[in-house]
């Protein structure tokens, strides 16, 4: 609603109609600011005083309160930001720096220490994926033959309180002697300790049985896979003797071999990398002058990687591979028949 000014003039002059009166307070309602020319100061000190009725007094002010509390409302609400403002900032700079001296405190926390020499170790593995035996010389200057499908590691530095290695498979130790750092070789659970010597272990992963086999000098053979209880045995082996050892049965049998059949006995082996397994028995056959019967379709998709030690029986011999191949063995009067 529009009103002129100088319809508002003749209202607050008290000069209006009624019908006049009634749209100028219709629309002293309805605004929320009166007009800034509206009243000048010297209109204002020149205006005469006319009496004024309640309601018309009423009327103004509260055109005039709206005008003052959006005023009050504009700068409350400005001073409200700033604190808002100023707050925030405030709580900005607390978290950053929290959290800055938090980081700094998570980074420190993540430097590591400087390793001591003691546990600046790491370990060497040696495998042997060839068909022929590898010679390896060690850091002490030991010689080892690892046979096809063996697997040698120890630790670097490798001489410590003692000189030790982990075999996997079959392999030939040559051991130079140092008293003060006694040579460990472990396999399957069992401890072969030498200060200067030479000896075999045959210890393939898939067999149940490990042999120690002493060419010269003196080791001491341990089983250390029996946690919570003493060691099952322990033996010293003189030169010629051999120690057979079934972890699953826990039978040990040692038996003496003369010198000169001791010393051959590093040749005395077969070793296989993915034979048909009709080679195999055909091998076995010829060397132990054994029949051995089978199927050979039966046996067609079969294969052997490993080393075979001649010096074991025949019986013994054929006792792993049916394990392995999940066949079974029978006595005949023929020799020794294979099935499925």
């Amino acid at each position: 609603m529009n009103v002129s000014d100088q319809l508002l003039d003749k209202y607050f002059k008290n000069k209006c109609t009624p019908e006049e009166k009634l749209v100028v307070e219709n629309y002293l309602r309805e605004i929320e600011e009166l007009p800034d020319h509206f009243v000048q100061k010297e209109e204002w000190d020149d205006a005469e005083d006319f009496p004024m009725s309640y309601e018309r007094s009423d009327l103004m002010f509260e055109a005039i309160k709206k005008q003052t509390l959006r005023k009050k409302h504009k700068h409350l609400w400005l001073t409200i930001c700033s604190i808002a403002a100023a707050v925030l900032v405030v709580l900005g700079i607390g978290f950053y720096t929290s959290q800055t001296a938090d980081f700094k405190q998570k980074v420190a926390k993540l430097i590591p220490k400087k390793a001591s020499k003691i546990n600046q170790i790491s370990f060497k593995s040696i495998n042997n994926f060839t068909d022929k035996i590898q010679k390896f010389t060690l850091p002490d200057q030991s010689t080892v033959k690892i046979y096809p499908g063996g697997e040698l590691t120890y630790a670097l530095p490798f001489v410590a309180a003692k000189r030790e290695v982990f075999l996997s498979g079959t392999s030939y130790f040559h051991v130079q002697k140092d008293k003060k750092h006694p040579f460990v070789v472990y396999a399957k659970g069992v401890s072969t300790t030498a200060l200067g010597t030479s000896f075999t272990i045959v210890a393939d992963e898939k067999s149940k049985i490990i042999t120690v086999k002493l060419h010269t000098g003196k080791v001491w053979v341990k089983d250390v896979d029996s946690a919570g209880r003493n060691s099952m045995f322990s033996k010293i082996l003189l030169p010629g003797n051999a120690l057979v050892f079934n972890r699953v049965d826990n039978k040990l049998n040692v038996e003496t071999l003369n010198q000169i059949h001791s010393e051959k006995e590093v040749k005395s082996e077969l070793i296989f990398s993915q034979a048909p397994l009709v080679t195999v028995f055909l091998k076995l056959e010829q060397h132990y002058k054994t029949k051995i019967i089978f199927n050979a379709d039966d046996l067609s998709a079969m294969s052997f990687t490993g080393t075979l030690n001649l010096n074991q029986t025949i019986n013994q011999i054929l006792t792993e591979l049916t394990e392995l191949n999940k066949l079974t063995k029978e006595r005949v009067a023929e020799g020794y028949l294979i099935k499925r």
